[in-house]
């Protein structure tokens, strides 16, 4: 009792400044919202709720933060949850949610936020900026500032606050760590797994003998080599250039023919699919995880 008393005590004592009810996107009511909560006290209500998951374990601590009337619902403040994945782990207000995948969700403005927040979760921790609609505010679109922590590797958690609309987004001042855009993610290391699809000069065709070697990265560029067994058994290999998009995407060309488009589905897991057209087409979907040093 006494460490819960003390999570009770550090979520009530994020309020540094008067700060009205708000509500989920969806909710018809209007809020009056005074004042903006400040960036250290939406850093200090995430970290408390990490503690909390960390002391009392993920099955308790989801089903605190999915209690509207819990500890951790305070002001405009409250604690989502999501898997790696973007599969919705906890949201005290939109408990239809739960058990979505939301990755490919955009905010008012067309961006992936759910995405971006996961991308900089995958890093430990950190700031993503993203637009959605204020309740408080006549339902007009605004800025909000949210803040993620990686609980471990299978899942994340973060909450967020509205910014004030007359306070540009670039140079908006934040306590450490700053405020960014969503990061490149690291894609450095060796991938192996399996993959399946249709070769014209074989038919269909399932492998379990694939690996990408990816041995430098430079912000979104990478390069590389790939390893691969064809139908005759023989083992060869192609070097590879690549790119990650600001949505994520992933790129990659093959130095002598084909190339693929993917996605990260994990820290350390992505999707491929692989074209090669011509007299030796080639359809097929890798799915890849990143070995462990």
């Amino acid at each position: 009792m006494f460490v819960l008393g003390l999570f009770l005590i550090t979520a009530g004592c994020t309020q540094d400044q008067p700060a009205a009810t708000t509500s989920t996107p969806g909710d018809t009511n209007t809020i009056q919202q005074e004042t903006y909560t400040s960036n250290e006290t939406l850093v200090a209500f995430v970290d408390s709720a990490a503690a909390y998951a960390k002391t009392y374990g993920k099955e308790k601590a989801l089903a605190e933060f999915s209690n509207p009337n819990g500890s951790f619902v305070e002001g405009e403040l409250y604690i989502y949850a999501y898997d790696f994945n973007g599969t919705t782990l906890a949201h005290p207000f939109n408990p239809e949610k739960i058990g979505v995948n939301r990755l490919a969700e955009t905010d008012a403005q067309g961006g992936y936020f759910i995405k971006d927040l996961r991308d900089v979760a995958i890093k430990g921790s950190g700031f993503v900026r993203f637009y959605y609609i204020n309740p408080a505010h006549n339902r007009s679109i605004e800025p909000k500032l949210g803040y993620v922590e990686k609980v471990d590797d299978d899942w994340w958690l973060g909450s967020g606050i509205y910014t004030d609309p007359t306070t540009p987004l670039t140079g908006a001042a934040t306590p450490s760590p700053e405020v960014t855009s969503p990061s490149t993610p690291d894609i450095v290391g060796v991938w192996t797994g399996t993959s399946s699809g249709h070769i014209k000069t074989v038919g269909f065709r399932e492998s379990a003998a694939h690996r990408y070697i990816i041995t430098a990265q430079n912000g979104p560029a990478f390069t590389g080599y790939k390893e691969y067994t064809k139908a005759d058994g023989v083992r060869y290999s192609e070097n590879i250039s690549g790119v990650i998009a600001s949505d994520g995407e992933i790129s990659i060309i093959d130095h002598d023919d084909g190339s693929a488009l993917g996605k990260f589905i994990g820290p350390d897991e992505i999707e491929l699919r692989y074209i090669e057209n011509g007299d030796t087409a080639v359809a097929l979907l890798f799915h890849l995880k990143r070995e462990k040093n």
